[in-house]
């Protein structure tokens, strides 16, 4: 009789121990479905619970909250072909245009460069090239010079040439200004 009240006993508490451990597994599966979206976070207005799209603004911004400017002063300095040769050329070039400027000493001293054309503005050899071959030489470039066409104007381009040509190579020294 022991026996058997043991039996029942242990058959209930199995019984029991499957209940508890089917109701954790469904518990478990429905907590781990997914919703509609795989996750509740919307980034499009929308679908925020906090966006109603038929109200109307809670507050109107006053038409003083705005600032209103000029339109900005342009800085470039296009009119000024001094300033054009300065940021552009006088690096390599030099201010007087005779080849001594800093980056192109460095790169004849440390790295060995040898100039294909002479890098001296006020040479005669760049002197018989007038306008319109110191614009290309602008225009396209040489081995180590860049080329300008995507850097400066048309306009830039032309200054700089005329710039080069008659104030650096002294033909107008009154472009000089």
């Amino acid at each position: 009789m022991a026996e058997i009240m043991r039996m029942t006993s242990l058959k209930r508490i199995k019984t029991i121990l499957m209940g508890i451990s089917i109701t954790t597994v469904l518990l478990t599966a429905m907590g781990c479905s997914q919703g509609s979206y795989p996750i509740d976070i919307f980034y499009e207005m929308h679908y925020q619970d906090s966006y109603k799209s038929h109200e109307p603004p809670r507050l109107s911004v006053p038409d003083s909250a705005v600032p209103w400017y000029d339109a900005p002063k342009a800085t470039s300095f296009t009119d000024d072909a001094k300033h054009m040769y300065d940021v552009n050329c006088s690096m390599c070039h030099g201010i007087s245009g005779q080849g001594d400027g800093p980056v192109l000493s460095t790169m004849t001293s440390k790295y060995g460069y040898q100039p294909v054309v002479t890098p001296d503005l006020t040479s005669d050899q760049v002197k018989a090239l007038g306008v319109a071959g110191v614009q290309g030489f602008i225009v396209n470039g040489l081995q180590v010079m860049p080329s300008f066409a995507k850097l400066m104007t048309e306009e830039e381009m032309v200054l700089t040439a005329n710039y080069v040509v008659n104030c650096i190579q002294g033909q107008q020294p009154e472009a000089c200004k």
